[in-house]
């Protein structure tokens, strides 16, 4: 009878340590509006998110197109956050429309009435992304946040760098250190030679990033997306009706369907948010330097911060991901 009680005791305890468990903040700097692979990243982040898990606490965009922002903040309320946080990148690049934000912020219901309604755009007087960075950390508990960027690494570079103002007496690179619990980026190339997109489109913002961060930085290289494809079943079959989800919406206008689309930006969300070490494996710590063609040379030290995956088996990988995206 002893024993049965102190068990029912201990399975007390550990319940109220899970419900009592806050959620990780998170900001998430993305260049939605590019590939697909971003809309897909967030929708996981949203799943994360009403599971407990996280906070999502802001967005800020690296892409320098004011559709993205409509974009992003229709999506948002879409899904029930309205008035998320955001940053714009106005000294971003790649202003290019692309193939899917417009026919998404235009797609309509069968009533006619927008499948989504941003409120938000270039002229709402948001903030840079670097100030939106300074000011979201600024409000949470010291090493807490966990800080995935996807695109360009323009906003990060630029938080790294800024100098001490109103927000905090502390610049970038301190502010980041005392706030930041990590950082996880889609970047670089580490298993050949070849310079990686996000890596070369701000190759001056890549390399500030890879020599001042001052927490664990865990990349995600160009082959590890390509090893995982998002099957286009699951974005006919998971989501209910395609037409009337702008994920969906989005993914099948980005290219001709049916199509499977590389999982990059996924990726570095799982691994900063999923405990699960058997889908990506992390390396040995090191250091990168990033060459004027913008290859990443990685080089071993267990002084170093950097770290960066390898998928053991791309298709457990691929299930896993799939099941974060569609919320299962």
């Amino acid at each position: 009878m002893k024993k049965s009680f102190l068990a029912l005791i201990a399975t007390f305890f550990l319940l109220s340590c899970s419900v009592t468990q806050k959620p990780i903040p998170v900001i998430f700097d993305t260049d939605m509006g590019n590939d697909i692979d971003d809309a897909l990243a967030l929708e996981m982040l949203f799943n994360y998110e009403d599971a407990g898990q996280i906070a999502l606490k802001g967005i800020t965009i690296c892409k320098r197109n004011p559709h993205s922002i409509e974009f992003v903040d229709g999506v948002c309320r879409f899904h029930g956050r309205d008035n998320m946080p955001l940053g714009f990148a106005y000294n971003g690049t790649l202003p290019d429309d692309y193939y899917y934000l417009l026919p998404t912020l235009n797609a309509r219901r069968e009533d006619s009435t927008l499948l989504i309604s941003p409120t938000r755009g270039i002229d709402s007087g948001i903030d840079e992304g670097y100030l939106a960075l300074r000011k979201l950390l600024v409000k949470e508990k010291d090493g807490s946040v966990v800080l995935i960027a996807t695109g360009p690494l323009t906003n990060i570079a630029n938080l790294l760098t800024s100098e001490p103002d109103d927000i905090s007496p502390l610049d970038g690179v301190d502010l980041t250190k005392k706030k930041v619990k990590s950082l996880h980026i889609m970047n670089g190339n580490f298993s050949v030679d070849t310079p990686e997109w996000n890596t070369i489109t701000d190759l001056d913002a890549s390399r500030v990033v890879y020599e001042l961060c001052p927490v664990p930085l865990i990349a995600s290289g160009y082959e590890v997306g390509c090893a995982v494809k998002y099957p286009h079943e699951s974005i006919l079959n998971d989501f209910g009706d395609p037409n009337l989800n702008p994920l969906t919406v989005a993914y099948m206008h980005y290219q001709p369907m049916p199509y499977d689309r590389e999982t990059w930006d996924l990726t570095s969300v799982f691994d900063a948010l999923d405990p699960d070490r058997s889908i990506f494996v992390r390396s040995e710590p090191g250091r990168v330097e990033v060459l004027d063609d913008g290859t990443t040379i990685f080089t071993p030290d267990p002084d170093g911060h950097i770290r960066y995956l390898s998928v053991p088996d791309p298709e457990k990988a691929k299930e896993t991901l799939v099941k974060r995206v569609a919320g299962q």
